[in-house]
């Protein structure tokens, strides 16, 4: 029997919304303005194909007062390809091809499957990376009220700290918070409350390298032998 929860979501669940020409509230007392953040924010999104980084995953629930984190890699390529890979002791690898989304436990010797445009864990597949990395500008504005809720650090290393909530109140996710540093201006930090913040994922990106060689083959998951595939959806 399969008893794990697809790490999807994140978990393996991360939705994109960050190329962001919403209506932001607020201003900053320093640093660049609403526009350009905006501005720099399009450009880092629309100028990248690939990337891979170093991932620090971490769920929190404060009612068990529990806390899981768990390290691994990642390797993104746009539209719709990722793979990671969690280290031991989680020991679990996710693959999105474009069509399928494949969890992959090797202690357990079985895989999920979801088919990408069926069901809701398979539309939740890129949520839990691609808030910042991914979707358009009308889906930020149309989905979610976005401000500008802090300004750290001293240019040119200012960080500015975002806030997206949720239009649809039965969203997966309560809040968001992505943290951005100046001139670079895609998300290093992602934190995604759910349950009215009771659950908080926190996603954190590390030695990140865009435009890198990268083959398509590791987005191809190739079933081992003896590999059990469960199918909750179909």
């Amino acid at each position: 029997m399969n008893n794990h929860k697809p790490t999807l979501f994140f978990p393996v669940t991360i939705i994109a919304f960050f190329i962001i020409t919403a209506i932001f509230s607020g201003n900053v007392a320093r640093g660049k303005d609403i526009d350009g953040i905006l501005a720099g924010i399009e450009t880092a999104n629309s100028s990248f194909k690939t990337m891979k980084a170093d991932i620090t995953f971490t769920r929190t629930i404060t009612l068990l007062e529990s806390t899981e984190t768990s390290q691994g890699e990642l390797s993104y390529k746009k539209p719709q390809k990722l793979y990671l890979k969690f280290y031991p002791p989680k020991n679990e690898v996710n693959i999105v091809d474009g069509k399928y989304v494949w969890v992959y436990h090797p202690n357990e010797k079985q895989v999920e499957k979801y088919e990408m445009s069926k069901g809701k864990q398979s539309s939740q597949s890129m949520s839990f990376f691609e808030f910042g990395y991914g979707e358009s500008v009308g889906e930020a504005k149309k989905n979610y009220e976005i401000t500008l809720i802090d300004t750290k650090g001293e240019e040119p290393k200012q960080v500015y700290t975002l806030n997206l909530k949720p239009k649809d109140p039965k969203s997966q996710y309560s809040g968001i918070k992505l943290w951005i540093e100046d001139g670079f201006w895609l998300p290093h930090k992602i934190e995604l409350g759910e349950s009215g913040g009771e659950v908080v994922n926190t996603i954190e990106l590390k030695n990140i390298k865009l435009n890198k060689g990268m083959s398509d083959k590791i987005f191809t998951f190739d079933v081992p032998r003896n590999v059990e595939i469960i199918e909750p959806f179909k």
